[in-house]
């Protein structure tokens, strides 16, 4: 098991984690929608206030999936690995350990990948009642404590082997934010002070997007090998011929369209990181009304494809 994999699952997700999603997806979508709709003039329609909203949602969730289907492949390459390498050798106690820590060290990293999708979350609902609010310094105190966190973990997440090779992006320095004339007060003040650390955080999640893409293309093509190796070549290989055959068939091709659907994620999953540049779009007073169609629709495929890799 290769030692770059930086992402997998939290064991399975359970039921409460599921709610909580659900609601934290549900808090972010409308946090965004009163966001724009309280801050902006009226030459946007009710229906890109309401595209922006099922943006933010389907990001949040695509993120969240996304991150939770990684740990579940992550999980079953290292039992996929585990029982390869008893199967060339006897194995010890230790043997199995010793890639049990590794796993359990990538699935140390995804945690802090989801909290820091939890806190970007929490940040967008304050800042709609920054823009609502009657008594902005409670939301500000709030706020503050949130951004302070999110860049916190934002730095151990940049930091990681896992964007190693994306620092340069980093080095660049952040995005100066160009606020539209259309917000104001307590909201046009937290987005003058750290709107840019905003942008960062949200670069760092579409970073991720694009890694976990790459990633989850090499963990199910080595999962490819393990299931090709002992679903298919080894009943063939034996004297005695296949028993089932039309179940050996159904097995090929099953293993062999693996790789396809591979690819097929890869790309989904770094088409969604449009999130940023819809965001920084509406708050400097741009349209997006096409990115948020394209995001969107991206990322109903990207569930489309998770959804068919776990029947496989």
């Amino acid at each position: 098991m290769s030692q770059s994999l930086l992402l997998p699952r939290f064991s399975a997700v359970k039921r409460g984690d599921k709610l909580r999603k659900s609601k934290l997806s549900r808090h972010l979508a409308i946090s965004i929608l009163l966001l724009v709709t309280t801050t902006a003039g009226g030459c946007r329609s009710t229906d890109e206030y309401a595209k922006l909203s099922q943006a933010g949602k389907t990001y949040a969730k695509a993120l969240d999936t996304l991150l939770d289907f990684t740990a579940d492949t992550q999980i079953t390459e290292s039992s996929e690995a585990l029982l390869s390498f008893d199967r060339d050798k006897p194995q010890t106690r230790q043997d199995y350990f010793n890639i049990a820590k590794e796993e359990q060290t990538i699935l140390s990293a995804i945690a802090r990948i989801k909290e820091h999708n939890r806190l970007i979350v929490r940040y967008f609902s304050l800042l709609q009642d920054l823009a609502g609010s009657n008594a902005p310094d409670k939301a500000s105190a709030e706020v503050g404590t949130i951004a302070t966190n999110l860049n916190k973990l934002g730095k151990e997440l940049r930091g990681t082997p896992l964007l190693a090779d994306r620092q340069s992006r980093f080095a660049q320095g952040v995005t100066k934010l160009l606020i539209s004339s259309r917000i104001r007060g307590a909201l046009r003040q937290e987005l003058e002070v750290r709107g840019p650390t905003l942008l960062q955080e949200l670069q760092t999640q579409e970073e991720l997007l694009s890694v976990l893409g790459g990633q989850l293309k090499s963990m199910l093509t080595r999962i490819k090998g393990f299931r090709e190796q002992r679903l298919v070549i080894e009943p063939y290989a034996q004297t005695d011929p296949i028993i089932s055959e039309e179940s050996w068939i159904a097995t090929r091709e099953e293993t062999v369209k693996l790789q396809v659907t591979a690819e097929e994620l890869e790309n989904a999953s770094s088409a969604i990181a449009e999130f940023r540049g819809i965001f920084q779009d509406f708050v400097e007073g741009r349209s997006s009304q096409g990115r948020i169609n394209n995001l969107i629709a991206d990322v109903d495929n990207l569930l489309s494809v998770i959804e068919t890799l776990k029947e496989k």
